[in-house]
């Protein structure tokens, strides 16, 4: 069947026509009075129009729409949002968009979408979707409803088997689309002028809408490797075994979705034929994808540090000139001198001459008296007795009780600094370790570690052990 056996030949005349901008958002209206309604009365969808397209539909050009649809009895222009709507409604009517029909009891008008209208307002309207489109586990979804159908063996085998057909047919569609992706964000890349513009393309639009909704799915979630081996395993089981077969023909008939047995088996053995040869060949698919992923990340990588190491202002493409070389200066001085005529001007002017000022050597000044704190013996001796009370070596020894809590052996990574006393405490008990009679040894490692926003170093407090405790 060809296509405009289908669908009307004139039902993309309004999608090129100088209002095609209002026709589209028309039919926009219209899905979303379809997806809310069960049946769509006229007078209803051309108050819809009116409440969303009023200032679109006061613009309507009507002498194009008399010359584009030689229409000699359009509404004239100045007229009233209503009579305008309704002429948008007949335009649709006429290209075969919408259709018209009459309710039993009444004269009222319903507004029907044939089923090619509905397919085609779907499609045009997830151009403009701006929501990004989760990926479909195809993979999985392909693997569940074969080993569910395998399991069970009941009269739903045919409809597992259109269900992974048809999952396997959208799989390698969306690879070919990554790989198509791929290869125009990479394209783009040559278009990009400065180091933000392919950051921009790269996590904003790259990353999101192919890395995140597909290649990373297919590498993770949905994994093909994961699943590929089981789902081959499925499909040649049932292609050995001539009783599902039969079984599955012998649905296929009784649902009328072919003539007669032959026929069913003969289709049902070329999608499972089908299905077997894609998973066969799916690895070569996906290294293909993973190559041109990672010339584009390199690529990206290489364009921005170019970017970022040349300097692409005026002055930097001077730079380049002078530095290019005498002779590539000479043909650039030639070739514009056929043109302009340049010559080299210089004079001397009051600021040519001038005296080099002597800096005088700076000399070494008088150091600032430094004031002397004199502290007196009996100072002191209190100072010495008041350390001594508050770090003695009982508390130390406490310390260390209380920071064992009957442990033998704690860790540096064990020990809770609450202030700055139990870091004093720890320094000494960490320096103490030798001394006779001590009741523990302490084992310092290499390197140090953060305690409590104390840098302590790595050791560890073991507790002496006796023997009538043993």
């Amino acid at each position: 069947m060809k296509l405009f056996d289908v669908i009307p030949g004139n039902l993309f005349s309004i999608l090129v026509s100088k209002n095609k901008a209002l026709y589209a958002e028309t039919l926009f209206v219209i899905r979303k009075a379809f997806k809310q309604e069960m049946t769509i009365r006229k007078e209803d969808l051309v108050s819809m129009l009116i409440f969303n397209l009023d200032e679109a539909i006061l613009e309507l050009d009507m002498e194009a729409e008399q010359d584009e649809f030689q229409d000699d009895g359009a509404v004239k222009s100045g007229q009233s949002l209503s009579a305008k709507a309704h002429h948008l409604i007949r335009r649709l009517v006429e290209t075969g968009w919408i259709e018209v029909e009459y309710q039993v009891d009444s004269f009222e008008e319903n507004i029907t979408l044939p089923d090619y209208s509905v397919k085609l307002l779907n499609l045009l309207y997830s151009f403009t979707d701006e929501n990004v489109r989760e990926y479909n586990s195809y993979v999985y979804s392909t693997y569940s409803a074969l080993r569910t159908a395998d399991a069970e063996r009941d009269d739903f085998m045919l409809n597992a088997l259109i269900t992974a057909y048809d999952n396997t047919i959208k799989l390698v569609d969306e690879l070919k689309t990554l790989h198509n992706n791929i290869r125009r964000y990479h394209q783009a890349l040559n278009e990009y002028a400065t180091a933000n513009d392919i950051l921009r393309g790269h996590f904003d639009q790259y990353k999101e809408l192919i890395v995140d909704r597909i290649y990373h799915p297919l590498k993770t979630l949905d994994s093909v490797p994961r699943f590929k081996m089981p789902i081959l395993k499925i499909l040649g089981d049932w292609l050995s075994d001539l009783s599902v077969r039969q079984k599955m023909a012998a649905q296929a008939v009784q649902r009328g979705k072919y003539a007669n047995a032959d026929e069913a088996m003969e289709n049902i053995i070329v999608m499972m034929g089908e299905m077997s040869d894609i998973y066969e060949n799916i690895d070569g698919m996906l290294e293909e994808i993973d190559r041109k992923n990672n010339a584009y990340t390199r690529a990206s990588i290489e364009k921005m540090q170019y970017l970022l190491n040349t300097d692409r202002s005026i002055k930097g493409k001077l730079v380049d000139i002078l530095s290019s070389g005498d002779k590539q200066i000479d043909k650039l001085i030639d070739r514009m001198s056929d043109s302009i005529d340049i010559f080299r001007q210089g004079f001397i002017d009051e600021k040519s001459l001038y005296t080099k000022r002597n800096a005088n050597a700076r000399k070494e000044g008088t150091p600032l008296p430094l004031k002397e704190t004199v502290i007196d013996d009996k100072e002191l001796e209190s100072i010495i007795k008041k350390m001594n009370r508050l770090y003695n070596h009982q508390q130390v020894l406490a310390f260390v009780d209380r920071l064992m809590a009957g442990r033998h052996i704690i860790n540096s990574s064990d020990i809770k600094l609450e202030n700055d006393d139990d870091f004093i405490l720890l320094i000494l008990a960490a320096l103490k370790t030798g001394e006779k009679g001590l009741p523990y040894k302490v084992e310092f490692g290499r390197g140090t570690m953060d305690c409590c926003g104390y840098k302590i170093p790595e050791m560890r407090f073991m507790r002496f052990i006796r023997k009538g405790n043993i």
